[in-house]
C-alpha cells in the first residue's frame, strides 16, 4: 500500500462529524482531533502552518516568485446523515463489476449505483455498511497533503506558491463564515471536495430556505364542526401547493427545486422547514415567490388560520463572479490539456465552500476526489482515481502549467 492510500485510510479513522445543533465554533470539538494531526503531519514534512481561533488550519508552500499563488482547500467534517465513528474501511481489489457485500445488511451493485460501472478493475475503498466512509471530504485532505508531501521532497521541482486551508464544519453550511481570504492570500483556488476526477465544477446553486409555522383553531373533535382548523393538517396541503415538479426527485442538471426538509405538527401549530435551490438567479426568486403564494392561497381557504412565513437567501452561484474573471477555470483546462485529460464541466447540485471564497474574492471551482455515493454506507473511494486526482492537482500547480 502506497503512503497517499495510507494517509487517506488514517484521516477516515478519525471521526469529525460536525453538529448543526450547535452553537460552538467549531461546531464539535472532536473535528479539530484531525486538524491537529495534520498540522503535526505538517510540520514533519517541514511546512508550516497555524489554526485560528475558528479551526481553519492555513498554511503556504513557498514556489517560484514569477507565478502567482495558487490555493488548494478541503474541508476536514463529516455529514450528520450517518456516523463517522469506528469507520472500518475495506479495499476491494481489482473490482470486478459484480455485487459487493458491505454486510449481512447492506450490499451495493452497478444497478443501484451506475456509478461503480466505471470502476471494473479499479481498487476500491469501501465501509463495512455500518458508518460513511468519510472520503467527503478526507480523499479531498489526503490529495492536497499529498501533493504537499511531494513537493516538499523535491524543491527541484519548480511550481507555483501554494496557500492551503483545511476548514470546519462545510457540511452544515458554516465552513467560508469566518475565512480570511487574505490570510489565506491565493489568486485563484480549487475546493478538492468533488467526485469524478475528470469534473469541474464553477457553477453551484443559488440557494435560500423557508421556514412556516401554521397556527391552527383547537377544539374537542366532538364538538369541531365549523371550528377546529387543523394546523397538521394544513401543513400537508401547503405543500401540494407548491411546484409539483420542482422537487428533487424529478429535478437534474440544472433544474431547480423545493425540499421539504422537516416536518412536525399537531392541530394546534404545525411547523416545516425548506430548502430552496436553482443555479438561475431569477428561478430561485420565482420558486421562493411560489411559497407567498402558497400561503396566500392556504390563508383564503382557511382565513381562521394563522401562517408565518420566513424566507431567507443563503448562497450564489459563483459563476457570476468567475465569468467575469475566468483566470482559474482557463488554468485547469489548461491543466487537463496537458495531461491529455477531457475534462467533464459540470454544475455542482448543492453548495460548496469555494462558492463563499468566491464572493469573498478568491475565485475557488470545485475539483473531483475520485470518491462516491458521499453522506452514506454506500459511499466508497476509487484508488486509481484517488492518485490519478493527486496527479491532477500536482500537475495544475507545476510551473509548465501558466
Amino acid at each position: 500500500m502506497n503512503e497517499n492510500l495510507e494517509r487517506f485510510l488514517r484521516y477516515v479513522k478519525i471521526d469529525t462529524q460536525s453538529n448543526s445543533e450547535s452553537d460552538t465554533i467549531p461546531s464539535a470539538s472532536k473535528e479539530l482531533n484531525l486538524t491537529r494531526l495534520l498540522q503535526k503531519e505538517l510540520s514533519e514534512m517541514g511546512i508550516d502552518s497555524e489554526i485560528d481561533e475558528y479551526g481553519i488550519l492555513y498554511g503556504h508552500l513557498d514556489g517560484e516568485d514569477d507565478l502567482e499563488p495558487i490555493g488548494l482547500n478541503s474541508h476536514v467534517d463529516t455529514a450528520e446523515e450517518l456516523s463517522g465513528a469506528n469507520v472500518n474501511p475495506r479495499i476491494v481489489k481489482n473490482y470486478d463489476g459484480g455485487v459487493i457485500k458491505l454486510n449481512d445488511t447492506y450490499s451495493m451493485s452497478p444497478e443501484e449505483f451506475p456509478s461503480l460501472k466505471k470502476q471494473i478493475g479499479n481498487d476500491l475503498v469501501v465501509t463495512d455498511g455500518n458508518t460513511l466512509l468519510g472520503a467527503d471530504d478526507k480523499a479531498g485532505v489526503a490529495v492536497i497533503m499529498s501533493v504537499l508531501a511531494y513537493y516538499k521532497s523535491h524543491p527541484e521541482v519548480k511550481h507555483h506558491p501554494i496557500r492551503f486551508a483545511f476548514t470546519v464544519d462545510e457540511e452544515i453550511g458554516r465552513g467560508p463564515l469566518h475565512f480570511d481570504t487574505k490570510k489565506f492570500g491565493a489568486t485563484f483556488a480549487y475546493t478538492v471536495d468533488g467526485a469524478d476526477s475528470e469534473e469541474v465544477s464553477y457553477e453551484n446553486f443559488n440557494a435560500a430556505h423557508a421556514d412556516i409555522i401554521i397556527h391552527g383553531v383547537t377544539v374537542h373533535p366532538g364538538e369541531a364542526k365549523d371550528k377546529m382548523v387543523n394546523a397538521a393538517s394544513l401543513a400537508a396541503i401547503f405543500d401540494t401547493y407548491l411546484p409539483e415538479k420542482a422537487r428533487p426527485q424529478y429535478t437534474e442538471g440544472r433544474e431547480g427545486f423545493v425540499h421539504l426538509i422537516e416536518m412536525s405538527g399537531t392541530c394546534d401549530e404545525a411547523k416545516m422547514h425548506y430548502i430552496i435551490r436553482d443555479h438561475d438567479a431569477k428561478k430561485l426568486e420565482a420558486l421562493m415567490n411560489s411559497f407567498e403564494e402558497a400561503k396566500e392561497r392556504l390563508l383564503k381557504q382557511f382565513p381562521a388560520a394563522k401562517i408565518e412565513l420566513t424566507l431567507e437567501k443563503d448562497y450564489r452561484n459563483m459563476k457570476e463572479v468567475i465569468d467575469k474573471d475566468p483566470r482559474c477555470v482557463d488554468h485547469i483546462l489548461k491543466t487537463f490539456k496537458l495531461l491529455n485529460i477531457e475534462p467533464w464541466i459540470n454544475p455542482i447540485r448543492g453548495g460548496t465552500d469555494g462558492a463563499g471564497f468566491t464572493f469573498q474574492g478568491c475565485p475557488t471551482p470545485n475539483l473531483g476526489t475520485g470518491s462516491y455515493n458521499h453522506h452514506g454506507r454506500f459511499e466508497y473511494l476509487s484508488v486509481q482515481e484517488f492518485e490519478r486526482m493527486i496527479l491532477i492537482v500536482k500537475t495544475l500547480l507545476s510551473a509548465e502549467v501558466k
